[in-house]
């Protein structure tokens, strides 16, 4: 994800005008929170399904209303700054919603937990870096709002983990 602030103009012409679309770190956050929102959403609805253990079924649902909730703040502030946000989730989330869809039960919890816990991590380390380079107060809100949500949810997945370990164990 390129962190490299600039401003791509393409120029006019009488037939149609490129509308110019802000690159930095606030817009990129935009993308990778909507593009995450996507796929949390679709991830928690696999989990809130094809979880064996309760703890990861309801993880699931938590995070698919989170996310859904999360994601009209983000779209707000994308219109706001007229960030357009891609229609679906990038290669590498797709790929693992499509490893959610083929994973066996058995396989699942684990999966699930152990790429959560990943992503939300990744959320944090993003965050920190908006908040030390973005510039746009709506984006800094965002992120501050978010980065102890992404704390809380990845407390909570390491001790999902911590059970569906000691589950396997057994």
């Amino acid at each position: 994800m390129s962190l490299i602030a600039a401003l791509v103009v393409a120029p006019a012409t009488a037939a149609s005008a490129v509308e110019a679309r802000p690159i930095g770190p606030d817009a990129d956050f935009l993308i990778a929170a909507h593009q995450a929102n996507l796929t949390q959403m679709k991830a928690g609805r696999y989990a809130a399904r094809k979880a064996g253990s309760a703890t990861v079924r309801d993880l699931g649902r938590q995070f698919a209303t989170y996310h859904r909730k999360l994601d009209g703040a983000v779209r707000k502030a994308a219109r706001s700054l007229d960030v357009r946000l891609p229609s679906s989730p990038n290669s590498e989330q797709l790929t693992l919603l499509r490893q959610y869809r083929a994973a066996p039960a058995a396989e699942f919890d684990t999966l699930f937990v152990d790429s959560q816990l990943l992503a939300h991590r990744r959320a944090i380390k993003l965050g920190q870096i908006v908040l030390a380079t973005g510039t746009e107060a709506v984006v800094r809100d965002l992120v501050t709002a978010v980065v102890p949500v992404a704390r809380k949810h990845a407390a909570a997945l390491a001790v999902a983990r911590k059970q569906i370990g000691g589950a396997a164990e057994q």
